[in-house]
């Protein structure tokens, strides 16, 4: 995810009981029949599993700094490691665009044709952000090393599971009642080196391409505040991401 505090040009209507259906507090339900469920209502594991990196355009409203950013542009992530996003204020038009690189270990800020490295912290923080995408694509939470855990429902009572990988933030994933994704929780480094901060992503609504059933709208909140919503407007799934800036400065 773009991490907007820091270019202000950056990894959704809001999410109600009515238009996200519960799942009743009972017991943890069975992390590997969760799982299974969710892959089958995002499109299924074959066509997920070809959807290794995903590209929307879309519009999206940063909260940051005291400041309500109305941002437009375009996302292409092959999670976990690798992004380009390109955005810019819609007050200044398409000739403020600046873009985010993630190539990891590498990360640059890109303006034009000038490439400037992304501080540590901030490419810490930005592949938190950008692995929970490799979390909504589902079918990698079935690799080797991954460990499910059961744990109780969201605070909108849906069903979920606990997401552990080495080296990878802890997430603990939810499903709708229909089985659908539709809230992740962890903590990811912050941008400028302090402490972890709790970040809630709410997904709603399905835009699809390629077989795949992705959200429309995503809600992320910051230590509980409003920080990022998107809108998706059109979705296109690839084998890979192409684009020249992944290489770095020419």
């Amino acid at each position: 995810m773009f991490r907007p505090r820091t270019l202000l040009t950056p990894a959704l209507a809001v999410l109600t009981a009515a238009s996200c259906a519960t799942i009743p507090a009972t017991r943890p339900a069975d992390p590997p029949a969760l799982l299974a469920r969710a892959i089958r209502q995002a499109g299924g594991a074959d066509a997920l599993a070809a959807a290794r990196a995903l590209a929307w355009s879309g519009d999206a409203v940063v909260h940051a700094g005291g400041r309500t950013v109305r941002i437009a542009g375009d996302w292409m992530v092959q999670p976990p490691d690798t992004a380009v996003v390109a955005t810019y204020d819609v007050t200044r038009g398409p000739a403020s665009t600046r873009a985010l690189v993630v190539a990891a270990p590498r990360g640059w800020i890109v303006s034009g044709t000038q490439f400037q490295p992304m501080p540590p912290a901030l490419l810490a923080s930005e592949r938190d952000e950008f692995y929970l995408y490799d979390v909504m694509r589902l079918v990698p939470l079935r690799a080797p090393g991954v460990t499910l855990t059961a744990i109780a429902p969201d605070s909108l009572g849906q069903a979920g599971f606990r997401a552990e990988q080495p080296g990878r933030p802890a997430v603990e994933v939810y499903v709708d009642a229909r089985g659908r994704l539709a809230h992740l929780r962890t903590l990811v480094q912050d941008a400028g080196g302090g402490a972890p901060t709790r970040q809630d992503v709410w997904l709603s609504g399905t835009t699809q391409a390629g077989g795949v059933r992705w959200f429309r709208e995503m809600r992320l909140t910051t230590n509980g505040a409003p920080f990022f919503d998107l809108t998706i407007r059109s979705l296109r799934v690839l084998p890979r991401a192409d684009d020249p800036r992944l290489a770095g400065p020419p």
